[in-house]
């Protein structure tokens, strides 16, 4: 089955967890087989939080909108733009694989083609990570994984942490 989601990944079943991706799996398979407890998605991070603005701002009406504002007013208007000033929702980044090693913080990502807005996210989950370092003194690892050759030698630097 494709993962609509994920260009061309696979979403695959392994011991009851759903993969959105056969290297999500394969990873996790791979680090429990070297003696790793592996979480899959275990938590999802607010990276940025949601607000509501104060400073107006005005966005080209939708097609729906349009419609729907034409419905209940009953006439044609040439209004387009509208007024947002809703809630803005939060930013949020769920890293693929979790792994406590020792007193350290594992996060993986397992990553075959990187969207647009990957990088983005992957900056401000980095800033997370050192700001939790700073306020906590808990100290983390983060990998971006691309191929199992990638996984073992992540492994590798791992356990040299824990030396």
């Amino acid at each position: 089955m494709a993962n609509k989601k994920i260009r061309n990944a696979t979403v695959c079943t392994a011991k009851n967890i759903t993969f959105k991706s056969v290297l999500e799996k394969s990873c996790f398979t791979c680090l429990e087989e070297q003696g790793f407890a592996p979480k899959y998605e275990p938590k999802k991070f607010i990276i940025f939080p949601s607000f509501v603005p104060i400073t107006p701002f005005y966005d080209k009406e939708t097609d729906a909108q349009q419609k729907k504002r034409v419905e209940s007013l009953g006439k044609q208007s040439s209004k387009e733009l509208r007024l947002c000033n809703g809630l803005i929702q939060p930013i949020t980044y769920t890293p693929d694989i979790y792994v406590r090693y020792n007193d350290l913080d594992i996060w993986i990502e397992c990553k075959g083609f990187t969207n647009d807005v990957f990088p983005y996210k992957k900056k401000m989950f980095r800033k997370l990570l050192d700001d939790t370092y700073n306020k906590t003194g808990q100290k983390s690892i983060y990998f971006e994984i691309y191929t199992k050759k990638q996984l073992l030698q992540a492994i590798e630097i791992i356990k040299s942490y824990g030396q």
